[in-house]
């Protein structure tokens, strides 16, 4: 036998439907999202006390969610926690794993936390009993950082601090005193400058003297020329120390002449005294003193020229009057 359907039997019929796979679509997505679907490893553990633990409470490794607690049964003076933890970390429980109970802060809701094994240690079986360490209570943190000891190392430190700082209240204590000392330097020392800056004392007088500030202006001026000068000096120097040499080396010829001039003037006088030739000796000796007479000019020529040499002239000592030796030959 057919059922017939109308039109709003069919529509009414295909939004049941849709409502339905909608429904079953979300679910399938939230319990993906919850884990429904995946597959749990049962493990136990047990502690001292419950910790306020609390069932479906998390299983945690290094902070992240990988299974709850399933159960938590009293076993004689201890409390034993059944635990579910997804398959996909089974691989990390192993027989050196720890469970302890943990808290994000001193009042938040416990969980347990897995500290996960070394990779050589052998996994622990499905139904396997967890090693677990007890919870730490406030005393033992207090004990564990010392917090007794710290704190009676603090006190008197804190009451070192508040007597500097009633010492430093003191309106006749070391800080105001020095404050004041320094304040009286302060002021001396503005007034100091007010004096010099306004010309009293001598200080002042000396900085706002046109006078002085004029002559020192005219030295350094001077000072200029100076430099100026030895710098032309300087650079005539190669020059003039050429011309030195060339003098000197014409009084070394002079010397020469005048020396090879008296050596003919000795010949001569033992000529004489051989020979007896007066009119031939008189002839010779003649031209040898006109001879020496003219090195000793050319001599005296240098000399002068040297003499008048600005860097020669100022070191020398002052003249004497000469004997006059060739009056006393001619007579």
């Amino acid at each position: 036998m057919e059922v017939d359907y109308n039109k709003k039997e069919k529509i009414v019929g295909t939004f049941v439907i849709g409502i339905v796979v909608l429904m079953l679509a979300m679910l399938i997505i939230i319990g993906r999202g919850k884990d429904w679907f995946k597959t749990y490893v049962t493990y136990y553990t047990t502690f001292d006390e419950s910790y306020n633990l609390k069932e479906n409470a998390a299983v945690k490794l290094y902070r992240a969610d990988i299974g709850k607690v399933k159960k938590i049964i009293l076993a004689e003076d201890k409390v034993r926690v059944k635990l579910v933890i997804l398959e996909d970390y089974s691989s990390r429980i192993r027989s050196d794993s720890v469970a302890i109970v943990d808290s994000p802060t001193f009042i938040g809701s416990e969980y347990i936390s897995i500290i996960p094994g070394t990779s050589d240690a052998p996994l622990i079986e499905k139904g396997g009993e967890i090693p677990s360490r007890g919870k730490k209570s406030v005393s033992d943190i207090l004990a564990e950082f010392e917090v007794e000891k710290t704190a009676k190392m603090v006190i008197p430190a804190i009451q070192d601090v508040a007597e500097v700082a009633q010492i430093m209240r003191d309106p006749k204590g070391p800080l105001f005193t020095a404050l004041d000392s320094f304040n009286k330097t302060l002021f001396s020392l503005e007034r100091v400058a007010h004096d010099i800056e306004a010309g009293k004392g001598t200080i002042g007088g000396i900085i706002r003297s046109r006078v002085i500030l004029d002559k020192i202006l005219s030295d350094l001026d001077k000072l200029d020329e100076i430099l100026e000068n030895i710098n032309k000096a300087s650079s005539k120097t190669p020059g003039i120390m050429g011309q030195v040499q060339d003098n000197l080396t014409a009084v070394k010829k002079i010397g020469d002449d005048v020396s090879e001039s008296v050596s003919s003037i000795k010949r001569i006088i033992k000529q004489v005294e051989e020979n007896r030739d007066i009119p031939e000796i008189t002839r010779s000796v003649k031209n040898g003193i006109q001879e020496i007479r003219d090195g000793v000019d050319e001599i005296d020529k240098v000399v002068q020229s040297l003499q008048e040499n600005f860097l020669i002239k100022p070191n020398l000592p002052p003249e004497e009057k000469p004997e006059n030796i060739d009056a006393g030959l001619r007579q």
